[in-house]
């Protein structure tokens, strides 16, 4: 059987899909397939430097041009070549591989909720209520699914509401690079990358710009812990580049000067950051899966995150858990009764902490890797047979 996995087009990829393509073509090619990734690429957008104009012609590039050289080529394929979408944000390449046999990874349907008016937090301009009812209809022909979550196979399920499809709830896989490590020379290496003495540790948070992520939340949060605390332990943000509104947010807490925003950084960086926090931070309001929560217990790291789905699931027993953060009238009465569960946490003895720990250690044992690249492969088998 060889598998061809069909992912974003590279300049629309981001971090996360880009990993996700690169552990499933990696894991199978391990496990002796033959396998290949295929991608739209900038054709008709390498002939533009306009921010506006060039991301419309990726466009053009991904869902127009890619689906022709899609369909000449999976004709030379195997009749018995897996073809995996690994992104159900993908759908709309469904029609151009409709009589071979496909799989697709389901992630999350915040966007698609998002364009229903299911989200308020998160209203959607009618071209991408339009982009969304696309997706939509070609995924909705598939019949065989992998979802990242049961939370995201409820979504499906809905969306869907059909008997037919097999569908089946896979994890994510942490990567075997976070692990439990040194934690005083974890913080001399933060230390000596920021030039600040962090020997007392940090308060972290890992997340893109996306309004789910609540980076914005993260920052009011800390605020009002602060206000509180006697502690002085800084705030470490490590994701993209903060948008206008994370800046606005930032400007007007009186601890700005605590809080600092890390792009950019590389794998082994990220790890000592986990291995060195003394709390992790992830006041998600939603997430398909939420890779950071996993991430941070599998580094021996405490983890507070928001008590639902997916969160929840990811974190099990062994996280610690704040309520959902609401409106923005609302925000800073959630946030000084959160900052109230960051003390009593930062403040738990030494045998308490080491059983906190030891539980995410245990927990993240749902998501190793050899056990999901055979769940995955066990799936890929039963479509194909």
């Amino acid at each position: 059987m060889k598998i061809i996995f069909l992912t974003h087009h590279e300049e629309f990829r981001g971090f996360s899909m880009t990993r996700y393509t690169q552990f499933l073509n990696n894991g199978f090619q391990e496990l002796g397939y033959d396998t290949e990734v295929w991608a739209p690429k900038n054709f008709f957008a390498k002939y533009s430097t306009n921010k506006t104009i060039k991301k419309w012609l990726r466009y053009i590039d991904a869902f127009v041009y890619f689906p022709f050289i899609l369909i000449r080529n999976s004709k030379k394929q195997a009749p018995d070549t897996l073809f995996v979408l690994i992104d159900q944000a993908l759908g709309m390449w469904m029609p151009n591989i409709k009589n071979k046999k496909v799989v697709i990874h389901c992630h999350d349907f915040i966007a698609l909720k998002s364009a229903l008016g299911l989200i308020k937090e998160n209203p959607t301009s009618w071209t991408g209520k339009l982009y969304q009812r696309s997706i939509f209809k070609g995924f909705s022909k598939a019949e065989n699914f992998i979802c990242i979550s049961n939370q995201t196979k409820r979504d499906l399920l809905h969306f869907l509401n059909t008997p037919r499809c097999k569908i089946e709830q896979v994890y994510n896989a942490i990567d075997p690079l976070f692990k439990t490590g040194n934690i005083l020379k974890a913080r001399k290496h933060i230390s000596d990358f920021l030039k600040l003495d962090l020997k007392e540790g940090y308060l972290l948070h890992v997340g893109g710009n996306g309004f789910y992520k609540n980076r914005t939340g993260v920052i009011a949060l800390y605020t009002a812990w602060r206000k509180q605390t006697n502690f002085t332990l800084p705030l470490l943000m490590i994701g993209y580049e903060p948008s206008l509104e994370i800046i606005e947010t930032y400007n007007s807490s009186p601890y700005k000067e605590n809080i600092y925003f890390l792009t950019e950084v590389e794998n082994d960086f990220l790890l000592k950051a986990y291995q060195g926090a003394k709390l992790f931070l992830f006041p998600s309001l939603m997430e398909g899966f939420g890779w950071p929560i996993a991430e941070a217990m599998a580094s021996g790291c405490p983890v507070i995150t928001t008590d639902n789905a997916p969160m929840n699931e990811v974190g099990g027993n062994a996280a610690v858990y704040i309520k959902r953060c609401p409106e923005n009238d609302k925000l800073l009465l959630w946030a000084n009764e959160s900052a109230k569960v960051i003390e009593s946490t930062l403040r738990l003895n030494e045998e308490e902490r080491n059983t906190l720990i030891l539980k995410g250690l245990e927990q993240v044992k749902l998501f190793d890797k050899v056990a999901i690249l055979n769940q995955i492969e066990n799936f890929y088998h039963n479509v194909t047979v």
